[in-house]
């Protein structure tokens, strides 16, 4: 998804940065094809979770095609960051039972849509990156994954954590956002230098993330199981 910069990088630096992140995103289609085989057994956020690697991968398709065909894809790069904190949201909006989180899920969802189109529109346009948008998805999803955590697995004193799926699936999504809201902020900066080398550098390391996710996610859908045989 990286943007054409004009400060000269080695060739070969551009060739494993995108190498790099076609494999991260392309890795996707791992968890979404065991997803797909496991629907039938996927309940609470884990039904909507199914989703996710499908988007990743297709959005990311959507941004490559920008790129080639218009040499522009930031549209798409914003629209990306909305529909991912949209799918993020509706995980746990799914996965909650409490009718109040749902409620406040809801109200910080209004908000954050406002908040996006004010800064895509305004406050960075759409020459730039949506950082700030980014950074408000990383809040959003990062305090929504730790709610989880609190109330299904701390609260619950529940032993074995790794073999949760929803578990599994949040500490790679909470890794992921952590990683790469510092990304993209500095991105911004190095793209408004003309410092080709280190944006590309930050798109290497988010590539990295995102790959870690692939094979959480991967690992999330593996250990689901019959509902008869889920943990207690």
């Amino acid at each position: 998804m990286l943007l054409q910069i004009l400060q000269q990088t080695p060739d070969w630096f551009r060739t494993l940065c995108d190498g790099v992140e076609v494999i991260a995103y392309t890795s996707m289609l791992v968890p979404a094809t065991l997803a797909f085989y496991r629907k039938g057994d996927l309940h609470g956020g884990m039904r909507t979770m199914a989703y996710l690697p499908a988007y990743l991968f297709g959005m990311f398709l959507l941004a490559r095609a920008g790129a080639y065909f218009f040499r522009y894809n930031l549209p798409i790069l914003h629209l990306s960051t909305i529909g991912e904190t949209l799918l993020y949201s509706k995980i746990y909006y799914d996965e909650f039972t409490d009718t109040h989180i749902k409620q406040r899920i809801k109200a910080v969802l209004l908000f954050f849509a406002a908040f996006s189109i004010i800064d895509s529109l305004w406050l960075e346009g759409l020459q730039r990156i949506n950082s700030y948008t980014n950074l408000a998805e990383s809040t959003i999803v990062i305090s929504l994954g730790l709610v989880f955590l609190d109330k299904n697995v701390i609260q619950k004193e529940r032993t074995h954590i790794h073999l949760i799926p929803m578990f599994v699936a949040t500490a790679g999504i909470i890794i992921y956002l952590s990683g790469t809201v510092l990304l993209y902020l500095t991105t911004n900066y190095y793209i408004t230098l003309n410092d080709e080398y280190n944006a590309r550098l930050m798109y290497l390391l988010g590539s990295a993330l995102l790959l870690l996710l692939a094979m959480l996610l991967s690992r999330a859908f593996w250990l689901v199981r019959p509902a008869k045989a889920q943990l207690l």
